[in-house]
């Protein structure tokens, strides 16, 4: 499906360049589909002619290509584009006009699909001749056309709200010959009109990742039902699960439906009744983390293929396919052996796979993300929850302009503790000072023997605090403090574990954020600590502040070290 060919990059690179000032990109495929129409018709005297002749009656495709011919007549003409159209090889025309304009990226604020995820939604769904397929938000028809040439006995419909990109689709079926059938509609209205009373054999949708619910108008009486929820779950939060759930319910009996969904739907606090009621309906046959980079450059979300059904699925099979595909600088392609690994993952348990059971999944807290049933299981021994051992709480989310009118020069015996201010398990001696402090602030103030761990960013920065008597200290909201029970833990003793490999990795497994990483409280909360003896304790905690001390020491004679260096020239004259 994408264009590889000189000729045909040539002719992109070369409409890109003489008509820069009449055609933006969206605008180039219509014109090259409207040039090479026209060509091919003899119908070269007027636009009117041309259009009439390139749309077939189409008023989608009669509408886009009058708009980009407007737009063209400003600074060029339709002479000069049947001119550069006709100045190329009619291969590498045709290439470009079947590829579509895009190939992977985003068209009219949506991510288009990239070439690599349809194939791999393609060879997951198993598409056979005469079944009824069906792409709701069908785009500029990337996965359409390519189950098209693989299976032109199948019955393919797509639905796309966007007129542009319908539009788009369509044209790319003229020039490829293929059978499918293209709505303009809203595909809930879609759903109330049709295929309630049509279900599909496969479904497959790459829709708008992470949009809150709240976002949505209420277009159809199913919006409606689905944005209330079923008798089992509230309100979805994140969009995803009410398309996941658009899906399920375009199925008939025995079919199958992929889709592309952002991961933190698989995870966040938010949804986790809808994601109950999904895996407790068996809606979900398999979960499938994609590598990072799928959709880049133009987002770094990462995103996970969700594979659903009616019901009957008894659990879902996990596979973690973050380590393949093809990699290019920031980006990752799905490539014929990507696709051969992920089909073969999806039949069997391995490292990168594994089937887990509704009891399973539940004891995880209905937690859809791959990788958590993947790791290998970490022994902590005697270990307890951390939150039965220490109450955590966050730091101040003061905003840096608040915080600016805060800070002063006299010692008041308030300060600020910043991510800035912890580096190799200890604080800076110097503290920003505070003139002032609002009292509903005082929960957020560390206090002598608290435990410090950053909220993101990894690796994670660890410390004991050390607040003399009289002091007040308000942590910043990037960190949590841990307020320990001591006639349990000593708090040395917990930062040295946090410290070391097994807490190091424990902490980052429960990191989420596309972006950020970002660990949040009950996951802090829930990650297991050591609980052994006190002698054992007393014996670790020693030996962590003679290493703390020691790289204080350090870091005092690195900073006299370098001053002096400065100083030397003058002091040697």
């Amino acid at each position: 499906m994408s264009y590889n060919g000189t000729q045909a990059r040539k002719l992109v690179w070369s409409l890109s360049n003489r008509l820069r000032d009449a055609a933006t990109p969206d605008e180039l495929y219509p014109l090259v589909y409207l040039a090479r129409t026209a060509l091919d018709a003899g119908k070269t005297g007027g636009a009117r002619e041309a259009i009439e002749t390139a749309s077939r009656g189409d008023g989608d495709i009669a509408e886009l290509l009058k708009r980009s011919l407007d737009q063209l007549s400003a600074s060029s003409s339709l002479g000069e584009l049947l001119h550069i159209v006709s100045s190329f090889d009619e291969e590498a025309v045709d290439e470009y006009l079947r590829s579509g304009p895009i190939t992977q990226g985003v068209f009219g604020g949506e991510a288009a699909t990239p070439e690599g995820i349809a194939r791999l939604a393609l060879a997951v769904l198993d598409v056979k001749p005469g079944e009824k397929v069906v792409d709701l938000g069908c785009g500029q028809g990337n996965f359409l056309e390519i189950v098209a040439a693989s299976c032109p006995e199948a019955a393919l419909s797509g639905v796309e709200l966007n007129p542009t990109a319908l539009a788009i689709a369509k044209m790319r079926s003229n020039v490829t010959k293929s059978n499918i059938s293209y709505v303009c509609e809203d595909m809930f209205r879609f759903y109330e009109d049709t295929i309630e009373f049509d279900p599909a054999d496969k479904v497959f949708s790459n829709y708008p990742w992470g949009m809150q619910t709240r976002m949505f108008a209420r277009t159809s009486h199913y919006m409606e039902k689905v944005l209330r929820g079923q008798e089992r779950y509230n309100r979805p939060f994140s969009s995803d699960w009410v398309f996941n759930r658009l899906l399920v319910d375009s199925l008939r009996e025995g079919g199958t439906a992929v889709a592309v969904m952002s991961n933190g739907a698989c995870f966040n606090g938010m949804d986790r009744p809808v994601r109950e009621y999904f895996a407790k309906n068996g809606f979900i046959k398999a979960m499938v983390a994609l590598p990072k980079g799928v959709f880049a450059p133009y987002t770094m979300i990462q995103t996970s293929l969700v594979v659903l059904c009616p019901g009957g699925s008894k659990g879902i099979r996990f596979v973690d396919a973050s380590d393949l595909g093809t990699n290019d600088r920031r980006s990752c392609s799905i490539d014929e052996e990507a696709i051969a690994a992920i089909l073969e993952r999806l039949g069997a348990d391995s490292e990168k796979s594994a089937f887990k059971t509704l009891k399973e999944i539940e004891a995880r807290g209905f937690d859809l993300s791959a990788k958590r049933y993947l790791e290998k299981e970490i022994e902590v021994p005697n270990g307890v929850e951390l939150g039965s051992v220490a109450k955590i709480t966050r730091g101040a989310s003061v905003r840096a302009a608040e915080l600016d009118a805060l800070v002063c020069d006299e010692d008041t015996g308030l300060s600020y503790l910043n991510l800035k201010n912890i580096s190799d398990g200890s604080i800076d001696d110097e503290l920003p000072n505070l003139s002032s402090l609002d009292p509903k602030l005082e929960k957020c103030c560390v206090h002598d023997g608290d435990v410090l761990i950053s909220k993101s960013g990894a690796p994670f920065k660890v410390a004991v605090a050390e607040v003399p008597e009289g002091r007040k200290v308000l942590a910043n909201g990037n960190l949590y403090v841990l307020s320990v029970d001591r006639e349990k833990i000593d708090p040395h003793y917990l930062a040295a574990f946090l410290s070391g490999p097994t807490g190091k990795e424990l902490l980052a497994r429960e990191v989420v954020g596309p972006a950020i990483p970002n660990l949040p409280i009950r996951s802090l909360s829930s990650i297991k600590v050591p609980l052994e003896d006190a002698g054992r304790q007393k014996a670790v905690a020693d030996a962590y502040l003679a290493k703390t001390d020691e790289i204080k020491v350090l870091k005092l004679r690195l900073s006299r070290a370098r001053q002096e260096i400065t100083d030397l020239f003058d002091e040697e004259r």
